[in-house]
């Protein structure tokens, strides 16, 4: 039985609520340039380089400046049409059908790592090069393709900023950070630190955030990945 064949005995939408796009960086880049300038993009490059910085590191390096290994499965290589699905949103939409699905929700793959970063202004620059390029690519595939924006959590007034930048450009699903890893206060070691996890104990009020969201009927999402 086919792809086809089955949906026809299947009498609802069928909703991908857990999809994932792959950004191409190049055009990221040149957001992110034009947005927050040059070393930023700098600041962008090695940290989306990270893996390959890594397999230059021993093991005793790597223990000592507290980094683990990054993942690499999210990047299909072997298959380039699947590759390209992935990376070209017109693509996608064009092969929904084939695929089975109605309508994707589609998260970040390389925008996973901006929320958790520690330098607040690549941080915050990174985030908002990412949504700009979300809300750019994807204008045109609204109809079949939800692109989902990204909202760092590190303090209540940066996720303020990019949730009125964001929705402003029209976005209106968004992975937020969270638990963020703080320093641990009087230990000065990367790999000494403590999970907020932005509830009641939180160090800071989330509780505008929160209400902005229900204002702007935003219905907050969580991706944070457990490497490290």
């Amino acid at each position: 039985m086919n792809v086809a064949q089955i949906r026809a005995k299947i009498g609802h939408p069928i909703i991908d609520s857990d999809g994932h796009l792959i950004e191409y960086l190049p055009v990221v880049r040149d957001i992110l340039r034009e947005q927050a300038g040059e070393d930023a993009v700098k600041g962008f490059d090695f940290v989306t380089s990270a893996g390959r910085f890594m397999r230059t590191l021993t093991p005793e390096q790597m223990r000592a400046s507290a980094f683990v290994r990054s993942p690499w499965w999210g990047l299909p290589a072997r298959n380039s049409l699947d590759r390209a699905t992935a990376l070209l949103p017109a693509l996608l939409a064009e092969r929904l059908d084939e695929i089975g699905i109605d309508h994707a929700v589609l998260y970040p793959t390389y925008g996973l790592v901006p929320a958790n970063l520690d330098d607040a202004d690549l941080r915050r620059a990174s985030a908002r090069a990412f949504n700009t390029f979300y809300a750019q690519e994807f204008r045109d595939h609204r109809a079949r393709l939800t692109p989902v924006g990204i909202i760092p959590m590190h303090a209540p007034e940066e996720a303020l900023a990019e949730l009125e930048h964001a929705t402003g450009l029209g976005l209106d699903a968004f992975m937020f950070g969270g638990p963020i890893l703080r320093p641990t206060p009087g230990v000065d070691h990367r790999a000494a630190r403590w999970l907020d996890t932005l509830g009641v104990d939180s160090l800071s009020d989330y509780n505008p955030v929160w209400s902005r969201c229900a204002a702007l009927s935003i219905s907050p999402t969580f991706c944070t990945p457990s490497m490290g």
